[in-house]
């Protein structure tokens, strides 16, 4: 059994920056990767726990430096174990 580390619920693609300073375009990035991961998995935009734990992936991948789009893609289908 697979044990997803628990985010807030709060946390979404409008609190992305909560610990991190982001540009317009970067912030439009990471929201792209966050819809482009829901619209995958056939998520609507619902703000649930699967969002905040693809959007918690994203964002961490993002913080680590991995900031190419299949990077953040990647981390977010990891995030909700797809």
């Amino acid at each position: 059994m697979i044990r997803y580390p628990t985010v807030p619920k709060s946390l979404d693609a409008d609190s992305i920056e909560r610990d991190m300073v982001l540009d317009p375009m970067e912030r439009a990035e990471i929201e792209r990767a966050i819809e482009a991961v829901c619209w995958e998995l056939g998520f609507d935009t619902l703000r649930d726990e699967r969002r905040a734990r693809i959007a918690s992936g994203i964002t961490s991948t993002w913080r680590d430096g991995r900031r190419l789009p299949l990077n953040l893609v990647s981390a977010g289908l990891d995030a909700v174990g797809a």
